[in-house]
């Protein structure tokens, strides 16, 4: 059955599930859109359809390929990759069925946004490593890693797939590496030296291929191209790759020495685990955010709990954009901002300083705005269902919910600006619950390291973030809030203390209130008053602008009921 005829097979049913629409093919098989009757839900139906006929007993060979997929992956249970519900054959056409990953693959994504920034590459570095050690761990190497192998949900989430030609490297608990022909098949273009040889395998084979991978989805173009099949192979061989930092501005020495000792053609020389090799990407980052703060000669003095400020690329929620991790204290330059976008190939509609809370700092472009809203508001208005939010995978609206989850998986801060328009006078409420501490360096999640991180409403903004005022309330180990305002160069402390009317804990949902009359301004949570009313009584106090809304390291929270009057 050839691959062009897969769409007759929309209809059919392949054990409980009827394919409903083709989702992709490969070389040998379809992947369907199918609705599974028993449970009732949607489901992916991957099938073996090669693409001309083939002797029985080449057939019986890619049959059993296809099933051992199956086989491979259902033995192994992470969250990162991806499981098997079913799998069998029925009229000649064995099928596996799995979830269905609303995101699509990686490689997709890549075609519609371009490269990734150095954080959302580190993010999907990060889960892709843990799937592979522990994959490795349970005797088992992919062989074919490859941003069409990876899965994204809803929420930017990766999963690892299609372990049609994985191998076993373990037999009866010893540790063992694979050998024979078979070990030549993978994906030229990400396939290792020492697979493209022949060569034993183990898991070192598929840090190569990550390796490929975080190059791909940071130049958008991979390290080696040829004309053929075989000649690709001996570059990866031979041939040593381009330097990313030629490519791509933002890419610091140390960042390009990670991925060169990734791609090293000895295996010894390479890292001897993915999360080593994740744990250096994401060191580099930090120093180079580093170096770049202490390339400049401005004073930095700010409150002892405040951290750093980054800002996430938004895409489906509103327009295109860049990361953006500036602190606080620190005026970056428009120059080298220009500089470093135009070295990323993208131009920054607006410039300027976001300062944040530790004093790393990583510049790139602001996402332009959204077309304002009306200036009608009405207390039954939701402002959280509005377009002018940023989208995933740090930013997720939870239609079902009614939700909006800002997700720092980072050691800096997080802020999601409301691109929709701006606000003087005004009464906000809004309520907001923390549903989880995320692991990071130097934090177990379990928020001993910091149990004061905040998070809260930015208000008052101007356009480059350069001055607003903040009020975040903290219910990890304490019943704090603090009301600031940064006018450009420095923190000014308004008001803060105690909070005895907040309820602490993971997922309690608090509701606070803030009432901004001119400069003077007033908080409730959770319907008591908080402090006395403030007056802000400085030399160019703000007046009007922006909302956003702001989360502190390792943390997720969820935002819902957002009403402004």
């Amino acid at each position: 059955m050839a691959i062009s005829k897969s769409q007759h097979l929309i209809g059919k049913v392949l054990g409980s599930c009827v394919l409903e629409k083709l989702l992709g093919h490969g070389g040998s098989s379809a992947v369907f859109l199918a609705q599974q009757l028993s449970p009732e839900r949607k489901v992916a139906v991957k099938v073996f359809l090669p693409r001309m006929p083939m002797d029985i007993e080449t057939q019986r060979e890619f049959y059993s390929r296809f099933l051992h997929e199956a086989e491979s992956a259902s033995k192994l249970d992470h969250p990162n990759i991806l499981p098997i519900y079913a799998y069998g054959e029925q009229d000649g056409i064995p099928y596996i069925v799995m979830p269905y990953m609303e995101g699509g693959t990686l490689s997709e994504y890549m075609t519609e946004h371009g490269p990734l920034s150095l954080l959302d590459a580190q993010w999907y570095l990060e889960q892709m490593s843990a799937a592979l050690d522990y994959a490795h761990a349970h005797g088992c190497v992919h062989c074919d890693v490859k941003p069409a192998n990876i899965l994204l949900d809803s929420d930017g989430h990766v999963m690892l797939s299609d372990f049609g030609i994985s191998r076993v490297t373990q037999t009866d608990g010893e540790q063992s590496e694979i050998k024979g022909p078979r070990s030549l098949m993978g994906t030229p273009d990400y396939i290792s030296p020492e697979q493209a040889m022949g060569k034993a395998l183990d898991g070192r084979s598929d840090i190569y291929s990550l390796g490929i991978t975080l190059f791909y989805l940071l130049a958008r173009r991979l390290p080696f191209r040829a004309d053929s099949a075989i000649a690709l192979a001996l570059l990866h061989v031979h041939e040593e790759p381009p330097s990313l930092a030629l490519i791509r501005g933002d890419v610091s020495p140390a960042i390009d020495q990670v991925v060169q000792r990734a791609l090293a053609k000895n295996p010894d020389d390479r890292f001897q685990s993915a999360n080593a090799f994740s744990v250096a990407f994401a060191d580099a980052i930090a120093e180079a955010e580093t170096a770049e703060l202490a390339a400049t000669n401005h004073k930095r003095s700010s409150p002892p709990s405040l951290a750093s400020l980054v800002i996430y690329k938004p895409d489906a929620r509103s327009s295109k954009g860049l990361t953006v991790s500036i602190p606080r204290l620190l005026i970056i330059a428009s120059l080298l901002l220009a500089l470093l976008v135009g070295a990323v190939g993208f131009s920054a509609r607006y410039m300027g300083s976001l300062l944040g809370r530790n004093g790393h700092a990583q510049t790139n472009a602001l996402p332009p705005h959204s077309t304002p809203a009306s200036p009608t508001v009405s207390a039954s208005h939701d402002y959280l269902t509005n377009d002018g939010w940023p989208g995933r995978p740090t930013f997720v609206y939870d239609a079902q919910q009614h939700n909006y989850h800002v997700r720092n998986r980072s050691n800096q801060v997080v802020i999601a600006p409301y691109r929709g328009r701006t606000f003087g006078d005004f009464r906000l409420t809004i309520s907001m619950s923390e549903v989880r501490r995320i692991a990071s360096r130097g934090n177990d999640a379990t928020g001993m390291d910091d149990p004061a991180d905040y998070y809260g409403v930015v208000f008052r903004c101007k356009e480059d973030l350069s001055n607003y005022y903040l009020f975040a309330i903290a219910t990890s180990g304490s019943e704090q809030y603090e009301f600031l305002r940064f006018d450009g160069v420095q923190w000014n402390s308004l008001s803060e203390g105690g909070a005895p009317s907040l309820v602490t804990g993971i997922g309690k949902n608090n509701t606070i209130t803030i009432e901004a009359q001119g400069n003077t301004f007033s908080f409730l949570i959770n319907g008591k008053t908080i402090g006395k009313p403030v007056t802000d009584t400085a030399k160019g106090r703000l007046t009007v602008g922006e909302i956003g809304l702001y989360v502190e390291e390792s943390s997720e929270v969820a935002f819902s009921h957002l009403y402004i009057v």
